[in-house]
């Protein structure tokens, strides 16, 4: 029994994250982290695969904006250079 509450509460201290603001740095930065956790088998794989996605889509969908901006001649947006600039 005391075996599986520390099992429980290792699990609860990895469910609390901080997030970050959303920058190009900050993914930079969580990308890393997740591949040196998973290095030292304090992540699984599959959880590092899903955090892999995630900034996929993210960078999918910056680079949709920026393709949008310049087909219609358009400035690119600012949170777009916030997300590329900001640390």
């Amino acid at each position: 029994m005391a075996r599986r509450k520390r099992a429980v509460a290792r699990t609860e201290k990895q469910a609390v994250t901080v997030i970050r603001p959303l920058t190009a740095g900050a993914l930079k930065e969580v990308l890393w982290e997740t591949l040196n956790d998973i290095k030292t088998d304090q992540m699984l794989p599959s959880r590092g695969d899903a955090i892999a996605g995630q900034a996929r889509e993210i960078l999918r969908t910056v680079k949709t904006q920026m393709q949008i901006a310049g087909q219609s001649k358009r400035p690119i947006p600012m949170e777009i250079i916030e997300f590329s600039e900001k640390r």
